[in-house]
């Protein structure tokens, strides 16, 4: 291997670029100062219900506790944006719900592991680079790596305002610009040549923390999970007990406001990964049609979807609030269409 740490990048980013993702940037291992932010937000109780976010939380500040051949990570973006309107937009009617854009389409996990393991084989193939695929670790939102950090640190976006990251967009790169994609990152032995970090352009903007309806921004930069109706929604094992029925809507699984109103989303350019664009049964369900499902239908009706991250019995819990949310407005009987 007699190239340069640049050469190197620009070969990996090629290679990424090929077999399709829409961003990547190379970052160095350390992620100290995310880490401390990261501790601290779960300190102060921020991580609600999902104490999987503080099992081993050590291992999130150096790539290299995770694996120790690390010697740069490899931040990717993958598109899911669609031009189709929002909850925003179009609101849902009573009798229909919201599931969040990134799981209206194929599980992202199990598409974007295949373009991980893709880009790894190549990474293997390519004699500028060499070393066996098994010298690189692949994850996609699944273990304990700060996946936004890298992703900033790498320079493919900043992370907003919302604590989503933000890509800026370039001129004739895929994807556009905006908080519309999913995180990989793959930890590599290679040598490399880092990117410089990307910097924050939300400036004054606010309209994610205000168009929040259960307030879950405490401050710019930080979200506190025991407030988020994604949280409640998806993570929580008893949504009925966590969740706010005045202020949950029409959301069955996830929410996509603070995204919505981002000026950097304004117009998106749809993702040319057809797999991970919205099925037509996924966009404002009828709450009547989920209400009916048991966990054979439940399967049928979700498969490869990241709505699979809940149990039937979940997803009945929410129901209930929604039901119970419509009971409050209307001041009487909600009817049988969110009901459990």
């Amino acid at each position: 291997m007699t190239s340069s740490p640049a050469e190197r990048s620009a070969r990996v980013k090629q290679h990424a670029r090929e077999v399709g993702f829409d961003l990547v940037g190379i970052a160095p291992p350390e992620a100290d100062v995310a880490w401390e932010r990261y501790v601290a937000q779960l300190e102060a109780g921020y991580g609600a219900e999902m104490a999987w976010l503080s099992d081993n939380a050590p291992l999130r500040r150096d790539a290299r506790a995770v694996w120790p051949d690390a010697r740069a990570v490899i931040a990717l973006g993958v598109s899911y944006a669609s031009g189709d309107p929002g909850y925003l937009a179009a609101p849902p009617g009573p009798d229909r719900g919201w599931i969040a854009r990134y799981a209206q389409g194929r599980d992202y996990h199990l598409y974007v592991k295949r373009l991980l393991i893709a880009l790894a084989e190549r990474l293997a193939a390519d004699p500028e680079l060499g070393g066996p695929s098994t010298a690189h670790r692949l994850f996609v939102d699944t273990g304990p790596v700060l996946e936004k950090a890298f992703a900033q640190a790498a320079g493919i976006g900043w992370i907003g305002k919302n604590s989503l990251l933000v890509h800026p967009g370039r001129r004739g790169e895929p994807g556009g610009r905006g908080s519309w994609y999913f995180l990989a990152v793959v930890l590599t032995p290679l040598e490399l040549a880092f990117d410089a970090p990307a910097t924050d352009h939300c400036g004054t903007c606010r309209r994610c923390l205000d168009v929040c309806p259960t307030d879950a921004f405490p401050s710019p930069y930080v979200l506190d999970a025991r407030r988020c109706i994604a949280t409640w929604t998806i993570e929580s094992p008893e949504p009925e007990r966590v969740a706010d029925a005045a202020t949950l809507g029409q959301h069955v699984f996830g929410c996509d406001l603070c995204q919505e109103v981002c000026p950097w989303n304004r117009r998106p350019e749809p993702s040319r990964h057809a797999p991970l664009l919205p099925r037509p049964e996924n966009v404002r369900p009828t709450l009547a049609s989920l209400a009916a499902l048991d966990e054979a239908g439940f399967r049928l009706r979700f498969p490869k979807s990241a709505v699979r991250r809940v149990k039937v019995r979940q997803m009945k819990s929410v129901l209930k609030v929604i039901r119970d949310g419509a009971v409050q407005q209307s001041g009487g009987d909600g009817g049988p269409d969110g009901g459990s």
